[in-house]
């Protein structure tokens, strides 16, 4: 009997060895190999004390085995995941940063643009490209579309200062009275419409200054002066695309 175990006992310790060098060996594999092993050394006799009941304590242990690396497996599987959310996360930060970067470089070029225009006005000299009459005239009226009255009214206001009597000129100062409609200052509105009325007569911007003044004064509850307004461009400018806006409230108001 120990000459039969001895020698079932050498081929399946062959075999467990020839499994473990395979690399490629499962669980079941590998609990099957150690139960013709434990069950050689039974037969072989050394295992004398050996029973079923060691066999379940090997089988049981090597189920644990098995559990932990499923376990290991799903854990290695939600790291996965977790390192792939990190990734998409860091892209997402990297192109806002890099949307804000370009935003900060848009920033500060437009800051230095508005510096060499203000230092050209206070210096009286004219930096190339900086503070041309259609450069100073695009970066107020920039400032207008933006919403951004106050500088805006600013940037009209110097333009004028130093550019009253040029191609630019006649709209340079509608918008100072835009500017101050839009802020609600409706005498500085009325005034700065009137301006256009009386120095850019023939200018496309008389009638719109016309139509504008007779609403800020309107706003001040000076209707007498509002309608006189109305009736001028009326007369003076009856086919104007304002000239029917003009008739209407002067319908309303008698």
């Amino acid at each position: 009997m120990r000459e039969v175990g001895a020698g079932y006992r050498i081929l399946n310790i062959e075999l467990v060895r020839n499994l473990f060098n395979s690399k490629t060996y499962s669980i079941f594999d590998l609990r099957y190999s150690f139960v013709l092993l434990f069950s050689a050394l039974i037969l072989s006799g050394c295992a004398p004390l050996a029973t079923q009941q060691d066999v379940l304590k090997l089988d049981e242990d090597l189920n644990h085995l098995r559990k932990n690396q499923a376990d290991l497996v799903a854990k290695m599987t939600d790291l996965s995941g977790n390192l792939e959310s990190l990734n998409s996360q860091l892209d997402s930060s990297q192109q806002r940063m890099s949307a804000l970067s370009q935003k900060l470089d848009d920033l500060q070029s437009d800051l230095n643009h508005r510096f060499s225009v203000l230092s050209g006005q206070v210096t009286g000299t004219t930096t190339q490209g900086a503070s041309t009459p259609g450069d100073m005239y695009r970066l107020a009226y920039n400032d207008y579309q933006a919403g951004k009255f106050d500088l805006a009214l600013i940037g009209f206001r110097n333009f004028m200062s130093q550019y009253p009597r040029v191609d630019l000129s006649p709209q340079a100062q509608f918008y100072i009275g835009e500017c101050a409609f839009a802020l609600k200052n409706w005498a500085d509105a009325a005034a700065e419409y009137n301006k256009v009325v009386q120095q850019f007569p023939k200018s496309d911007f008389e009638p719109k200054a016309l139509y504008k003044r007779g609403l800020a004064l309107q706003q001040m509850g000076r209707t007498d002066d509002a309608v006189e307004a109305f009736k001028r461009l009326v007369k003076e400018h009856p086919h104007h695309e304002l000239a029917k806006s003009a008739r209407d409230i002067l319908n309303e108001s008698q």
